[in-house]
């Protein structure tokens, strides 16, 4: 495993790598649908491409215009869809656990993220507090002593162009050389010792 012992700022995408909210999204736009006499085969994965490409403006504003849209009346507002959608949202089991040694190890830490900002307030909480701040993919600091995690290659290709170290997060059984199966990595690769198994 590469050390990134000199690292000052770790950068962790969100979709894929924290957590993952095409879950939550889907089952409350399900939920919707069913509650409207509809009854997606798919279990609301349409749906969710379908509030993707309503959401400019929000993840509230996608509900409200895809509730408009297939004609749902007397159903919750966008806001609370979308805050159904936060606390269905949970972090990866391996993700809180690694964020907080990171951050014990005084690293700053950013999340990074294309999702609706209402949505991350509500769904970063188990983290508690240890994100400095959710920034773009854009934003990412450049530099040798960021390291940028993430499961998506095409960023991380992006972020090495521009000198920033990374990591890849591939959580399926058949992952690739080099790439970490879980964020429990991220501990180790910043230098601290697996915890030993107690006596």
């Amino acid at each position: 495993m590469t050390k990134y012992r000199d690292i000052e700022v770790v950068a962790l995408a969100c979709q894929g790598t924290l957590l993952d909210a095409r879950p939550a999204i889907e089952a409350v736009a399900y939920e919707l649908a069913r509650r409207n006499g509809e009854s997606p085969l798919d279990r609301g994965a349409s749906l969710r491409r379908r509030i993707a490409e309503l959401a400019g403006g929000g993840l509230a504003l996608a509900f409200d215009r895809l509730a408009c849209e297939r004609g749902w009346t007397g159903e919750e507002s966008g806001e609370e869809s979308l805050a159904r959608v936060g606390f269905l949202t949970r972090p990866y089991p391996d993700a809180v656990a690694a964020v907080a040694v990171a951050s014990g190890l005084g690293r700053r830490l950013l999340a990074v993220s294309t999702l609706d900002r209402g949505l991350l307030e509500i769904a970063l909480r188990p983290f508690d507090g240890a994100f400095e701040g959710v920034i773009a993919p854009a934003e990412v600091p450049v530099g040798p002593r960021v390291l940028y995690v993430s499961a998506s290659p095409a960023r991380l290709h992006a972020a090495r162009g521009q000198g920033v170290r990374t990591a890849w997060v591939q959580r399926d059984a058949a992952a690739s050389a080099g790439a970490w199966r879980s964020l429990a990595e991220l501990p180790e690769a910043l230098g601290e010792l697996a915890p030993t198994a107690a006596a």
